[in-house]
């Protein structure tokens, strides 16, 4: 809600009558870098609005913000591009985030911030993503709120998926509307990705205090979730309800944070979908501090990476000159994606942390989709039946006839099928049945879910093409990683095409479900099929199929193989 030109001209007016009281001899609208001036809130009563409606106004630890009323209707606020913590440029690149400096006045909070640095991905893919602005100043988030400002409302925090090299909190298909008019208050995350978020290199642990390197996305999402901590309560949000929520790497950073010490308390209920971190395949930093015959450290791989870019050495001279690369140089870097276990932000892998007791230990919900690896496999890269045969023996060695009976389906389908089927189950389905049954052990509640309806196939992240021809049609990848997302932020028909009733109608049933648990720790309410609550004994699951059911067992032979390769009991 911009203001108006009289008002504007009014407070002029009064200010250069009574320069005192106004408390500067200005009386601009906005004052330099997106401002309102200092004097301009005293009297806005329509900007805040009447008693019972929360107005645009929310005034946060380090200054006074602005937003907007979402389309022209009173009944949601939404807050853009709220900075959470320093711009992480110059020699702050590779440190943790620095919180965010105050300011006078009202600024701005209409237009979201840049995204971090990321390399595009062509329009053939569903997860393309081109034309936008990138910066290394990008530690932003964005909050959207119910205006009812009589009401303390659950707090739901996302992060994006993108294999911690891409993505944004701003994708049109995160935004928080609909979850906010269902009585949440929502906010999206921006973190550094890729070789910004997670070198790991000698020399930037040289320079900690905390003998630390490569975690700076894990660090930036947790001086997010502090910022919820101390100002979500002015946005009308409880700061002692935090639900943290993510997909994907999202997902992975929803189980690394449950895993980190420095996270305790700061959120209470957590959502993960399609990504958890019970595998133990995260490189330690160093060689020395991690397991014995580990291959790489990730040490290694930061000096190679370096190396690639043209910076030799471990020593300060190293840091200095990595500092000084170009973004787009930096970019360039060969990296592999994700957390490490450095010590500090993780002191051993999840999986340590989690049989120990070490975790925050908060109920759950957690689950995967049926056909995870259609949208990400390479057809061209397709084996024949002998070809995969013998690197299911190789890989697998004693459990790989257990393993091929158990896909003996999908390979009648076509060896295709079966790559795709184990490869899933193995990176995404396997690690939410285990992260729930890790939340049980430690006796706490777990909620399992597995999405087999199949969503229509557009390009997530371009709304404005969304059309991607499929073999086998529109719904031709069934449900595939990432088809679920439209349905949790209520958002199906604002991102897409070719959405039918029941699209709708699963997505109002999925998004309530994610509002009860933010609210109650439990997903189940009025007018949705009974959600039974997760066991070993039991493994009872819902399935948001061709309808909403309960259902025991979902490839339960299949996952207890991996058990057993993982060096999980096998059930």
């Amino acid at each position: 809600m911009r203001l108006s030109s009289n008002l504007a001209m009014l407070l002029v007016l009064v200010c250069a009558a009574t320069l005192a009281a106004c408390g500067g001899s200005g009386g601009e609208e906005v004052a330099a870098g997106g401002e309102v001036a200092a004097g301009e809130s005293a009297g806005l009563d329509s900007v805040r609005g009447p008693d019972s409606v929360r107005g645009t106004l929310a005034a946060t630890a380090a200054g006074e913000l602005k937003g907007d009323y979402v389309d022209g209707a009173q009944d949601v606020v939404v807050f853009r591009g709220v900075r959470y913590a320093r711009p992480p440029v110059g020699d702050a690149r590779w440190r943790p985030p620095a919180s965010q400096e105050g300011w006078n006045g009202v600024r701005e909070a209409t237009e979201f911030g840049p995204v971090c640095w990321q390399r595009e991905r062509d329009m053939s893919s569903l997860y393309a993503r081109v034309g936008f602005d990138a910066d290394e100043d990008c530690l932003y988030l964005n909050v959207w709120a119910p205006a009812d400002a009589t009401a303390s409302h659950p707090v739901m925090v996302w992060f994006h998926g993108g294999g911690h090299n891409a993505g944004a909190g701003s994708a049109r298909i995160f935004d928080g509307t609909a979850l906010a008019r269902k009585g949440v208050v929502l906010v999206t995350v921006n973190y550094r990705l890729g070789p910004f978020g997670f070198l790991a290199h000698p020399a930037l642990t040289e320079e900690s205090a905390h003998a630390s390197s490569g975690n700076y996305g894990l660090l930036d999402q947790i001086a997010a979730l502090r910022w919820v901590r101390d100002n979500i309560a002015e946005f009308g949000g409880d700061p002692g309800n935090v639900t943290i929520f993510g997909q994907s790497a999202g997902s992975w950073t929803v189980c690394y944070l449950t895993a980190s010490p420095l996270a305790r308390g700061l959120f209470h209920k957590a959502i993960g979908q399609s990504g958890g971190c019970f595998k133990g395949e995260r490189p330690y930093l160093d060689r020395a501090t991690g397991e014995t015959g580990a291959e790489k450290s990730a040490h290694d791989v930061g000096l190679a990476a370096a190396a690639e870019l043209g910076v030799e050495g471990d020593g300060p001279e190293a840091a200095a000159a990595l500092r000084a690369l170009a973004p787009e140089t930096v970019l360039a870097a060969t990296l592999g994606s994700g957390a490490i276990i450095d010590g500090w932000v993780l002191p051993r892998t999840p999986r340590e942390i989690f049989a120990a007791g070490e975790h925050s230990n908060v109920p759950v919900i957690v689950g995967a989709m049926a056909n995870e690896r259609a949208a990400l496999y390479d057809a061209s890269a397709e084996p024949t039946r002998d070809e995969l045969v013998a690197r299911v023996r190789g890989d697998f060695g004693p459990r790989a006839d257990a393993l091929l009976a158990a896909y003996a389906g999908d390979f009648a389908d076509s060896p295709g099928t079966a790559d795709r089927q184990i490869s899933g189950d193995r990176t995404f389905v396997w690690e939410m049945r285990t992260w729930a049954r890790a939340v049980e052990d430690a006796g706490n509640v777990a909620w399992h879910y597995f999405f087999s309806h199949a969503p229509p196939v557009f390009r997530l992240y371009v709304p404005d093409q969304p059309d991607l021809p499929v073999e086998g049609g529109r719904r031709g990848y069934g449900a595939y990683h990432s088809g679920e997302l439209a349905y949790v932020f209520g958002n199906v028909g604002l991102v897409g095409i070719d959405w039918t009733d029941w699209d709708r109608e699963l997505s109002e049933a999925i998004s309530q479900y994610w509002v009860n648990f933010a609210r109650t720790g439990d997903p189940n309410g009025a007018g949705l099929p009974a959600w039974p609550r997760y066991g070993r004994a039991t493994d009872e699951s819902i399935e948001f199929g061709s309808e909403i059911r309960a259902v025991t067992s979902v490839r339960k032979d299949k996952l207890d193989i991996f058990d057993g390769f993982f060096g999980f009991s096998e059930s």
